[in-house]
């Protein structure tokens, strides 16, 4: 068998590919070896320099493919870039990882100059009787601050102008087989999935958006539950989860620190809130909950007052098993990030997000 040309070292079920770039893309290339390692049950291990970045649309595929990214101190050390945490050999990322958990080493260092973003992952139902629109959700959650997608494309670089016709129709030719697509804008960058299940398009999407610093935006709230029921008229949202937390203002996923997430509020579609147990003390303590009108019935919008706390108290009123039926096996919580995170990861402190920008 011919090894892929990006192959440098089998280290084990290990692939590692070694790279130079100051800022590591997802090519065509890297993307087709990332698929074929996964299908095969093989960890593709991405070894860069300490002062290397990913791309959102990169960090995204490693995640999905549970790929690790491997960080090679002057001296030789390796860490983990998404964590920080040391790593022995590349053994580890495949034994442990590929995310490696435990304390980041002194080279993780804090980031400089960071800016206020906010994160929202969404899981959507489009019903068969209705005209399938990927990206329209994007462009309504994008617009409560003020921006949209500028380019798109399934691979890098994304060189097509953003159109979300010709997204759909690209989501559509791929069906029944899941579709990924990526966008990115001014201020803006998003993934897309979408897959058919039981005659239902389901459409995850995840978009992190630069916010204004100076404090808390009053009216982004508001805008959020306005691009809310903006979206439930064209679509089902089932789970959403939005977040506040620190990157670097071109988005790019560099080996440092920004911090803690902290989640602002879910979004529970209408056929979501059935599986709720909203029995005593509703809603839970340090929420509060906004109402939003779907096809099949009435969403929730769940406010936080105090971040993780709120959170797990929330997560404590989900049948999680009966959620990942509704949607069919799609993610529930931040893919942007590592891909397929869900509520089990949300209550051990959101740790898979640490060091991402």
């Amino acid at each position: 068998m011919v090894r892929h040309p990006l192959i440098d070292d089998v280290v084990g079920p290990a692939i590692v590919v070694d790279s130079s770039a100051p800022v590591v893309w997802l090519t065509d290339s890297l993307d087709a070896l990332l698929r074929r390692a996964s299908t095969a049950g093989r960890t593709v291990v991405l070894r860069t320099g300490q002062e290397a970045a990913l791309t959102p649309a990169l960090r995204h595929a490693l995640g999905a493919h549970g790929a690790a990214w491997a960080v090679r101190d002057s001296n030789g050390a390796l860490r983990d870039g998404r964590t920080g945490v040391p790593a022995a050999g590349i053994e580890d990322f495949v034994e442990q990882g590929p995310e490696l958990l435990g304390e980041p080493a002194p080279e993780h260092r804090q980031a400089t100059g960071s800016v206020r973003q906010i994160s929202i992952d969404l899981t959507l139902r489009h019903h068969d009787e209705r005209t399938v629109d990927i990206g329209s959700a994007i462009e309504a959650l994008c617009d409560t601050v003020g921006t949209c997608p500028t380019r798109w494309g399934t691979s890098e670089p994304l060189a097509s102008a953003w159109d979300r016709w010709v997204v759909t129709q690209y989501a559509k030719h791929e069906s029944p087989g899941i579709s990924t697509s990526y966008a990115v804008g001014d201020g803006i960058s998003a993934t897309m999935t979408a897959h058919l299940t039981d005659e239902v398009v389901v459409e995850t999407l995840s978009a992190v958006l630069t916010v204004p610093e100076g404090g808390a935006d009053p009216e982004l709230a508001s805008r959020l539950l306005d691009a809310v029921h903006r979206v439930a008229g064209d679509v089902e949202p089932v789970f959403g989860v939005v977040m506040q937390r620190r990157g670097d203002a071109d988005h790019l996923v560099r080996a440092v620190a920004h911090g803690e997430p902290e989640p602002l509020a879910v979004i529970v579609g209408p056929e979501a809130v059935r599986f709720l147990d909203r029995g005593g003390e509703w809603p839970p303590v340090r929420t509060t909950t906004e109402s939003f009108a779907g096809e099949v019935g009435e969403g929730l919008v769940v406010r936080f007052q105090d971040g993780w706390t709120a959170l797990e108290s929330f997560l404590d009123r989900i049948d999680e098993d009966r959620f990942l039926q509704l949607v069919g096996g799609a993610p529930l919580g931040p893919a942007h990030d590592d891909g397929a995170l869900g509520p089990h990861a949300m209550q051990h402190g959101g740790q898979g997000s640490q060091g991402a920008a």
